[in-house]
């Protein structure tokens, strides 16, 4: 099994509807986002990082972290510390498909903001590992 230990920066999102249409990247053409894990923790902040983004548009922004477990293809983070309190005490689990040195999480299908059911998938790269 891989560790996901170290830091990962955000390289891309996608998103799909229910019936398998692509949609806009959730955050954007430049995503912005790092996940750090470390003794047991994790620590992830992301964000839509275009700058010429309408002025009325949702940024998109999400952070969250907590303990977490993964066990080689589901990391489930029990969340103590979010910019979205509803999320403090729950579960936050993704599919995990490592590849080398990039990780695509996929959490499950959902209803976003407003809009339909959603599959997201968000693939990242690792930055640092630890020695």
């Amino acid at each position: 099994m891989d560790s996901v230990e170290g830091i990962w920066r955000l390289v891309e999102s996608r998103a799909w509807d229910e019936h398998d249409q692509p949609l806009s990247a959730p955050y954007g053409a430049h995503p912005m986002g790092q996940i750090m894990f470390s003794n047991g923790r994790m620590l992830a902040a992301l964000c839509n990082g275009d700058a010429d983004l309408a002025q009325n548009a949702n940024r998109g922004f999400s952070s969250y972290g907590g303990p977490y477990t993964f066990d080689g293809d589901t990391l489930e983070t029990t969340v103590d510390v979010a910019s979205d309190p509803t999320r403090i005490g729950g579960k936050q689990v993704r599919g995990v498909v490592m590849m080398g040195e990039q990780m695509l999480l996929r959490p499950p299908s959902r209803l976003y903001t407003a809009g339909p059911m959603q599959r997201r998938e968000l693939l990242w790269e690792r930055v640092w590992r630890p020695v």
